[in-house]
């Protein structure tokens, strides 16, 4: 049998997420990626491969039953790519711009996520090459519509029956151990008032002067709880808009405001509803005048799985083998799918390729240093957890 560690085909894992990074695959246009993915997984000698309706590929390798299930997550949708220059190019190129030392892969979905999909598919190539004889499956799922934040490709997975023991998410962490994310929630405050003519303005109630009270409560009487892992809830507006509008000289008796709050695992919509119906009274207390509404538009469930958990632990113990030290447990600022897996009962921890804070950007790539170190680290993950 051979070392897992060195059946590392490094030219290999570099050519296959450069490919991936130079196809295009935006939400819902992802058959092309898919084939590719699937193409790759057969190629390495996956025990089975399989692409649904909505494109999401799933590649097995078989263990003999006697233990655990590990799943192994990323997508393979990208963002738009705005003003980015070239974003398909997947030049390997100089990373000192970016903040890396050594080369890069350059191009949109670098870091988010498709470096991440190219070292999970790898890692169970690593495997296959070693004739390490596992006890548990490993399963890689490529998913489609991730981008879209509803989770609809992982979701159905798991709705049709995907199941495991445990679970990682290859979104980019830096190569730390990251045990999950805040939720969001989206919801539309409407303040009321009463129409006048705009050159007699005190025979109205002017609704954006209302909602201007509100955003004020909102920066300096709302409170906002800590998280030990996840980091500090947050709150802003999104959007704002007033009607009547402004085609005639009319005082607006209505005003509408989008607000983005991030929450933590123990907080409930009707939690979060209320703490907002309790900033109204505040205001109102102060302006007899204050009428206002809330109403919830999106939801993104809040992850979060207990450092004390086997999987994170044994993602500590993977890094360390690899990279010599444990690294920082840590959160992302955005959510992942993840939270999903989670719901379904599977611990999932996080650990990825690339600057989280480079997704989205016209700055994505991904260091060719941490696609071949997740890849060990995984493969490492692998035969901890299956062998």
């Amino acid at each position: 049998m051979a070392d897992i560690q060195k059946t590392l085909d490094e030219a290999r894992l570099k050519a296959f997420a450069r490919e991936l990074i130079r196809t295009p695959s935006l939400s819902m246009e992802e058959e092309a990626i898919s084939r590719i993915v699937e193409s790759e997984m057969k190629s390495l000698g996956y025990d089975e491969v399989r692409v649904d309706d909505l494109f999401n590929v799933v590649g097995v390798i078989k263990g003999s039953g006697t233990g655990p299930t590990l799943l192994f997550n990323g997508h393979i949708d990208h963002a738009g790519v705005g003003s980015m220059k070239d974003p398909f190019s997947a030049e390997v190129i100089d990373g000192r711009d970016f903040g890396h030392d050594g080369p890069v892969i350059y191009g949109r979905g670098a870091c988010d996520m498709k470096g991440a999909v190219a070292a999970m598919v790898h890692a169970g190539a690593m495997i296959k090459q070693a004739g390490v004889s596992l006890s548990g499956d490993i399963l890689v799922t490529c998913v489609a519509r991730e981008e879209m934040a509803k989770g609809e490709g992982i979701r159905r997975l798991l709705e049709n029956g995907l199941t495991a023991d445990f679970a990682v998410s290859g979104e980019a962490t830096s190569l730390q151990v990251y045990v999950g994310h805040r939720g969001k929630f989206e919801a539309k405050v409407t303040t009321r008032g009463r129409t006048s003519h705009g050159g007699y303005p005190q025979g109205g109630v002017n609704a954006i002067f209302k909602m201007n009270a509100f955003f004020n409560a909102l920066q300096s009487d709302y409170p906002l709880p800590n998280h030990d892992f996840l980091g500090k809830a947050t709150v802003t507006a999104l959007d704002i808009n007033a009607s009547p509008g402004a085609l005639t000289p009319i005082v607006p008796d209505r005003c509408e405001a989008v607000i983005d709050r991030r929450f933590f695992p123990e907080e409930s919509e009707e939690s979060l509803l209320e703490g907002f119906r309790q900033l109204f009274a505040a205001v109102k207390e102060q302006d007899p005048e204050f009428e206002a509404e809330i109403e919830p538009l999106k939801w993104f469930p809040a992850m979060f799985t207990d450092p004390d958990e086997a999987i994170v632990q044994s993602m500590i113990s993977a890094r360390r083998r690899i990279l010599g030290e444990p690294g920082e447990i840590g959160a992302w600022y955005f959510g992942v799918d993840g939270t999903f897996i989670n719901q379904a009962g599977i611990p999932c921890v996080g650990l990825g390729p690339g600057n989280e804070y480079l997704a989205h950007t016209p700055r994505d790539v991904v260091p060719v240093r941490d696609l071949m170190d997740a890849a060990r680290i995984y493969a490492a993950l692998i035969e901890d957890v299956c062998r």
